[in-house]
């Protein structure tokens, strides 16, 4: 089946349902790739670096993890909160295939999927670097766009500026 199967949120579980499924579909022999998106907040849960260390060793060059790299979570900057900079080189540490890409350019993220290494035995990070609330001057590399509303006039003016 196509499409979103599970949302975790930000507890850092979907790295690890992830793992699981790029470890099930191989041992079933299935050309699946299994896909998870993730935030660099998320990286400070011990799950996910449990899940980096075993999907690396499992050799899960079916599982690609997605992180949108922003700096920005819930209660203030990543690097305030808990800083796991630098990210790529953590990633490729555990043993990972790594690309960064600018996460606002769709064109390269899209070639930069279309184009991952498959069969290397490596799982893949990619680092899309992005900035939280884009294009929305209220908005843009703000703290509060991790959580806030818009009311009706806020989201007309969000739209109107995108």
């Amino acid at each position: 089946m196509l499409g979103i199967e599970i949302s975790t949120g930000s507890l850092g579980h979907g790295l690890s349902i992830g793992a699981g499924a790029a470890l099930a579909a191989k041992k079933d022999n299935l050309p699946n790739k299994i896909f998870v998106l993730l935030s660099d907040g998320e990286c400070n849960e011990g799950t996910v670096w449990e899940a980096i260390m075993f999907a690396a060793h499992n050799k899960l060059d079916n599982l690609v993890a997605i992180i949108d790299k922003n700096n920005l979570q819930a209660f203030g900057t990543t690097a305030e909160v808990l800083n796991t900079d630098p990210l790529a080189e953590k990633f490729e540490s555990f043993g990972w295939l790594v690309k960064e890409v600018d996460g606002h350019d769709i064109a390269d993220l899209v070639k930069t999927l279309d184009q991952l290494p498959t069969g290397k035995g490596k799982p893949v990070a990619v680092i899309a670097n992005t900035i939280k609330g884009k294009g929305v001057a209220s908005l843009e590399n703000k703290l509060e766009s991790h959580y806030s509303l818009l009311n009706k006039e806020q989201y007309l003016q969000a739209i109107e500026q995108l």
